[in-house]
């Protein structure tokens, strides 16, 4: 069903990733550019390619083949890997993890390019980052997902969907500048305006309320809500206003009056957006069961309430979490008991993206084996970190999704490590925007360490 009702977002600046937070103390070196050694040994790839600067905005100059997959390896005929940046093509899905500078500004957001060039922001980064992303979307608008390239005519402002995982600023912070840049045309999606206390930076917060309840009330979409919709100023909450109803995960369509089933958003050609879960809630498809109750007075509390989400084309899979807990609370567990049936299967995922910046408090054991199951098939994991996350990738997660060959040929693939992170021969720092694009409508696919000079990349087919 198509709704909007009055509810409120909140964002954060910094301090609200829990152990994201780099110290009081932490020195400018923190910030020095990656060492590109360490990536791990791929086949048919340049291992040491100059890092790309900031988001690699020049980048995205070259189309990859789209003719044919493999299953460990690229197929015979699928030619060399390509020697240039993947960049958006008609009839394919192109999600682009975008690679955040900054030393203390933490930050992550990505962008899914529909095989008819519908484009939706996943999270946006803080406010440092606005005018990183804007000027991503711009480029795509203007140069890649053009009519001379096959897609249909775009605005330069134009940005179909943005999907908001939780209120931390890392995610959202950039959220009320980038809309001064930026056309919504379909719809703001959200885990609902829900469950507050302390783990919500307030200011942020606030100043996105007004937006959401002004000028884009008529693009809201929250996934749960409350009995009563809460004030936008923090300073006037009367209570944590818990989730009451989550059917929002229940919506079939989005856009679609009266429709029912798994909340959808339409990408093009067949491709999908659907929503799994929201404020600790999952669905099964026709219910949805709230996780064991838990408090809202913790950064990491905000963090399990992320919103939960797959992009389907085809064959292909690849799941979205924000930073979802696996470890207080386990909603990573909930997850996996009450949707896995029903949404995952017994083959998971082809490309997972790794919860909370690949930290120790996310990607538990059960998680990932229902992603990425011991069955010999390849699969890949794309983490987004930033300078900002010290001490991302963490080598117990790292451990976890790389030991015991689960990845078969697959790896690991971050946006950069963070000053004093972890190492692991399934590790593939990019240093860069981490591309994953469709090939063959959905039934294979490419991922991407997407460097200015020599990219690196590897082409799989799906599981299915």
């Amino acid at each position: 069903m198509r709704w909007s009702t009055v509810v409120w977002m909140g964002l954060c600046v910094v301090g609200c990733g829990g152990d994201d937070v780099p110290p009081a103390d932490a020195s400018t070196d923190l910030g020095a550019p990656v060492d590109a050694a360490r990536d791990g040994s791929v086949d048919g790839a340049s291992e040491d390619a100059p890092a790309q600067d900031a988001v690699g905005l020049d980048a995205l100059v070259a189309d990859a083949p789209a003719d044919a997959v493999t299953e460990d390896a690229p197929a015979p005929d699928a030619g060399p890997e390509p020697t240039t940046v993947i960049a958006p093509v008609p009839g394919e899905v192109t999600l682009i993890q975008i690679n955040l500078p900054g030393t203390f500004q933490l930050g992550e957001a990505g962008i899914v390019v529909g095989p008819d060039g519908t484009m939706l922001l996943m999270d946006v980064g803080n406010s440092s980052h606005d005018d990183d992303v804007l000027a991503l979307i711009r480029a795509l608008n203007e140069t890649w997902i053009t009519p001379a390239r096959g897609f249909p005519p775009r605005d330069p402002r134009e940005v179909e969907w943005v999907v908001l995982s939780h209120f931390h600023a890392d995610h959202i912070g950039g959220f009320a500048d980038l809309m001064g840049g930026i056309d919504v045309t379909r719809g703001v999606v959200h885990r609902g305006f829900t469950d507050l206390g302390s783990g919500v930076t307030e200011n942020d917060y606030e100043e996105v309320c007004d937006l959401v309840r002004g000028e884009l009330a008529a693009f809201d979409f929250p996934l749960c809500t409350a009995a009563e919709a809460p004030p936008c100023n923090a300073d006037d909450w009367s209570e944590t206003y818990p989730a009451v109803n989550c059917d929002g995960l229940l919506a079939g369509d989005l856009e679609v009056a009266l429709d029912d089933g798994p909340s959808t958003i339409t990408l093009g050609d067949g491709a999908v957006m659907r929503f799994v879960g929201a404020s600790a809630h999952m669905s099964t498809g026709t219910a949805v069961v709230a996780s064991a109750p838990f408090a809202t007075d913790d950064n990491d509390f905000e963090n399990a309430r992320s919103l939960v989400a797959l992009v389907e084309y085809g064959r292909f899979r690849y799941h979205w979490g924000g930073d979802l807990m696996g470890d207080g609370p386990d909603i990573e567990g909930h997850l996996v008991a009450t949707s896995g049936g029903p949404f995952y299967g017994p083959l998971g995922m082809d490309v997972t993206h790794a919860h909370h910046h690949v930290r120790r408090t996310s990607s538990n054991a059960t998680f990932v084996n229902a992603m990425a199951p011991l069955d010999g098939l390849s699969r890949n994991v794309v983490g987004g970190i930033n300078g900002g996350h010290v001490g991302s990738p963490h080598l117990d997660v790292l451990q976890r999704w790389g030991d015991s060959d689960r990845l078969g040929a697959g790896a690991i693939w971050i946006t950069q490590s963070a000053p004093g992170g972890d190492d692991h021969p399934a590790l593939i720092d990019a240093d860069a925007n981490v591309i994953v694009q469709t090939i063959g409508a959905g039934t294979g696919y490419r991922v991407q360490a997407a460097r200015d000079a020599a990219p690196m990349s590897r082409t799989f087919s799906t599981v299915r």
